[in-house]
């Protein structure tokens, strides 16, 4: 018996800017773009022509994020079913990993020069909804700029347990 992962929503990821990139022409400016991996499904920006070291895309990508429920579905060695799902809609994990992948490409006639990659933590976005931040960028172990992400998670599910809204029928302090 296969479950179709229930979906969770929508991720939003403007990319916008990166700053610091390491040229990889040996003369004039390079034309970067940036990648995003999430879940085995990799999305990119356009190329900004002669962008240089300080590129601004300005652009968004879209991604449907699913609750990993790989846990859920497989029967353990004893061939005893899984157990059922909790009944609360809080999200244990999400498809694919906490983490994305963002890398910035030098792109060229031939193939695309790694400028620098880097792993995106999503619990934050997963939990308060968005997040916006620097990300760092390494090649071969060094240092390769820095990609600027704004991200906002468009949620069909609550994110969170009910202990974190306040109590529709609140009792005066003293009384």
């Amino acid at each position: 018996m296969t479950s179709t992962p229930r979906e969770i929503g929508t991720l939003i990821v403007v990319v916008l800017t990166a700053n610091h990139l390491p040229n990889k022409k040996y003369i004039g400016k390079q034309d970067p773009y940036c990648a995003i991996t999430l879940n085995g499904q990799t999305r990119r920006t356009k190329a900004i022509k002669k962008g240089g070291q300080h590129p601004e895309w300005d652009e968004e990508i879209r991604f449907q994020v699913y609750e990993d429920d790989e846990n859920l579905s497989q029967p353990d060695k004893n061939g005893t079913p899984p157990p059922l799902p909790p009944k609360n809609n809080k999200i244990k994990a999400i498809k694919g990993g906490m983490f994305m992948k963002v890398a910035c490409y030098a792109d060229n006639a031939w193939e695309p020069d790694l400028i620098g990659d880097g792993l995106v933590d999503l619990t934050e976005v997963i939990t308060k909804g968005e997040s916006d931040e620097w990300y760092t960028l390494v090649y071969k172990d060094r240092f390769a700029g820095k990609v600027y992400l704004e991200m906002t998670l468009y949620s069909k599910v609550s994110l969170f347990s009910q202990s974190c809204y306040a109590d529709p029928n609140p009792v005066p302090i003293g009384t």
